[in-house]
C-alpha cells in the first residue's frame, strides 16, 4: 500500500516538475546545509512547488506527500523511507510535504536527521509547526517562511517590464494577479 501510494505521488511530482515555474526571491542555497529545512506559510503559497524545483536543481530527491489518506495511519515509518530509497535510487534529499499530518512527525524527523538524511519538510499549519519546532527541533532546523507571490515575482513570472509609473499604479497588480492564480 505504501509503495503504491508513493509510486502515484512520484508520477504527480514528475508532472509538476514539467510545469512552468516562477522563480521565488528566496534562495535555494538555504538547502545546502545539514539542518532540517522547514518551509512554512499559508496554504497555496507555493511551498511544495518551490521546494520541488529548488531540489531538482540541487540534485536527486525523494518525495512524500503526507496529505494522502493512505499514509496517515502508517505505523512503520522505516517502510516509507525504504520505499523512497528504492523508488528514487537513494536520493540526496528527502522532501516531506505536509508533514504535520503524520502522527509524531517530529520524532521521526529528528531520527532521520540523526541518521544523516538531508531533510526538507513543509507544512501549512503554522501553529502546530511553530509549537513543535520550538520544543522538538530547536537548534536542528532552518525556518523558511514562504508567502504568496510578491508583485516583483508576479511580474518576473509574466516576463513583463513595467515603467516606474505603471509600478506605482494599483491597477497593475490586478492586471497580473488574475492570470497567476
Amino acid at each position: 500500500m505504501i509503495r503504491d501510494a508513493l509510486i502515484l505521488q512520484k508520477r504527480e511530482l514528475e508532472k509538476k516538475l514539467e510545469e512552468p515555474y516562477g522563480e521565488r526571491e528566496i534562495s535555494s542555497r538555504k538547502f545546502e546545509n545539514t539542518m532540517i529545512k522547514v518551509i512554512i506559510g499559508p496554504r497555496r503559497a507555493g511551498k511544495s512547488f518551490f521546494a520541488m524545483h529548488a531540489l531538482a536543481r540541487l540534485g536527486t530527491f525523494g518525495y512524500v506527500n503526507f496529505d494522502d489518506e493512505k499514509l496517515v495511519n502508517v505505523k512503520d515509518y522505516d517502510e516509507i523511507v525504504d520505499t523512497i530509497k528504492s523508488l528514487y535510487k537513494n536520493p540526496e534529499y528527502l522532501l516531506f510535504d505536509e508533514i504535520q499530518n503524520l502522527p509524531e512527525w517530529e520524532l521521526f524527523v529528528n531520527r532521520m536527521q540523526r541518521q544523516d538524511y538531508n531533510l526538507i519538510i513543509t507544512g501549512s499549519n503554522a501553529n502546530l509547526l511553530s509549537k513543535e519546532l520550538a520544543t522538538h527541533l530547536t537548534g536542528r532546523h532552518l525556518l523558511i517562511v514562504l508567502f504568496p507571490f510578491s508583485f516583483r515575482e508576479m511580474i518576473a513570472l509574466e516576463k513583463k517590464e513595467l515603467t516606474s509609473n505603471e509600478i506605482k499604479q494599483p491597477h497593475c497588480l490586478t492586471q497580473f494577479s488574475t492570470k497567476i492564480s
